[in-house]
Order: C-alpha cells, then structure tokens, then sequence
C-alpha cells in the first residue's frame, strides 16, 4: 500500500511519552471569504487514539460582529439570527478549545484558518482519501454513509442535532478519524510515527482517487492517460491536488516500469 506504506516496528528506550488525545474540531462560519469571515459556531470532541473513547464534547455559538449570513452557508447549517442575537463574542470563547495535544478536523485548512490554534493538526478528509482510496466519496458525510462508520457510540452527542452543526461533524469525524488509525496505525511504527506521518498528509496537498474536471472526469487515477497527467504537471494554475496527485503517479508508473527491467535496482 503506496499510500501509506508500512514500516518496521522499532522500540526506544528513551522517547518521551506521546498523549493519544486529539481534540476533533468542528467550525460553522457566516460563509463569507477568510478576510471577511466570522465564526459563528465551535464544536469539539476529544478522542483518545489508545482506546478509542470519544469524550468531552464542547459547543458554542459566536456572535458574528456585523458579519453578514451568506444565505447558501445558512441553508446549510440552519443557524438564525435569532440563534446568534445573545452569543458570546469569538475571541471571549476560543480559549476554552485551545490547548489539545493535536486537532483535528475533516477540512483541516478551513478550520485552521478560521480558529488560529496552534499545535498539531490533522486533516481526516486527506487521510481518508489515503485510508480509504476505494470509496466513492469522501465527503464527512458520504464516508459516514458508505464506509459505513458506526455512530452508535455518540447518539448521545448527537441528539437534537443535525450535519452541519459543529458538534455534530465533530463528533462523526471522531469516529472517522477513529477508522483512519484503525487503517493506517498497524502500517506505523508507533503513536508517533502515525502522528508524523499523519501531519505530513495533512499539510500536503491531498492526493486524489479520482480526477475532479476535464475530460477524464470521475475516473479513477490509476485509468488515467500518462500523457493526460503529464499534462497535468506542466498546465499554469493547475489545481494543485490534481498536480501533486498526478505527479505521485507518475513517479509510481516509472517505479513500477524500471521494476520490470531491473528489479535490483528498484530494490536498492
């Protein structure tokens, strides 16, 4: 498995413990470009990667501060004026989410951007597309559907709430995140190997199954023209996952044709 690929399991004496918690962050925004956005919903679970156990789910709601509801971000989330008239401020509320060992979120760049905490973060949408290649979406609630994920664990943190809100997609991708390092943790030395590896994914562009425009549209990347990807590489303003994605590919169908001429020299 190229995408995560396995490594030894190699013990030390000395490395300091690691903690397993990861805070599992949610952000519901007024919909607007980063500049001009304003935070009007935080949701957060912690999970405990040694055990699994979802714990210590937090909510808010933020006062927008004048900014105004874009109206499609409002049909999507369902939060009135109404909801927002008496909430808190944003900066008297972020605090109680600061602090975590590591964060994670399903768009890791989205929430980043807009929470500014700083640590560790992981992205479950582009370590899903790594755990996960076969799936037919990887969407947060396309994987809860068709992986399936179990969310019988959290009903209780689920009640009266719908997709969408914050606590709500924090609490499914917890358990996303949970069958991620089921999938790719035995692949990992240890705690800390799967967390380097996994920030690493995180902060790179995400590495597609399947092509998102253009003329192969929708299909799979291993399906795709070598002359189409090469294209890819070299086309100015180029989505860049569509770029890094097509270079993985490209490196691994040179891997694999050298292998079939000199299987030594691959092999060192």
């Amino acid at each position: 498995m190229d995408l995560f690929a396995a490594v030894p399991t190699t013990l030390s004496l000395f490395a300091a413990p690691l903690s397993p918690i990861v805070r599992v962050i949610d952000t519901e925004t007024a919909g607007q470009p980063l500049a001009e956005d304003a935070v009007i919903e935080i949701g957060s679970v912690d999970l405990d990667l040694s055990t699994g156990v979802i714990f210590n789910p937090m909510q808010t709601l933020c006062h927008p501060a004048g900014v105004p509801i874009n109206p499609h971000a409002r049909r999507v989330h369902k939060i009135s004026d109404e909801m927002l008239a008496d909430a808190p401020p944003f900066a008297e509320v972020i605090g109680r989410f600061a602090g975590a060992p590591a964060f994670a979120a399903q768009r890791a760049d989205f929430d980043r951007s807009r929470l500014r905490l700083t640590g560790r973060w992981l992205c479950t949408h582009k370590l899903a597309l790594r755990a996960f290649p076969d799936t037919r979406a990887h969407g947060l609630q396309s994987l809860v559907r068709h992986l399936p994920l179990d969310l019988s664990g959290i009903d209780h943190i689920l009640a009266d709430l719908h997709p969408h809100r914050a606590l709500f997609d924090a609490a499914c991708t917890a358990v996303l995140l949970r069958s991620i390092a089921e999938q790719l943790m035995p692949r990992c030395a240890d705690l800390g190997d799967f967390f380097e590896r996994a920030e690493r994914v995180s902060n790179q562009p995400a590495l597609l199954t399947k092509l998102r425009f253009g003329k192969h549209k929708n299909l799979p990347i291993a399906e795709v023209p070598d002359d189409y990807l090469d294209w890819l590489t070299r086309e100015p303003g180029m989505d860049a996952d569509a770029v890094f994605t097509a270079r993985h590919h490209i490196a691994l169908r040179r891997r694999a044709a050298l292998a079939r001429y000199d299987p030594v020299a691959v092999a060192l």
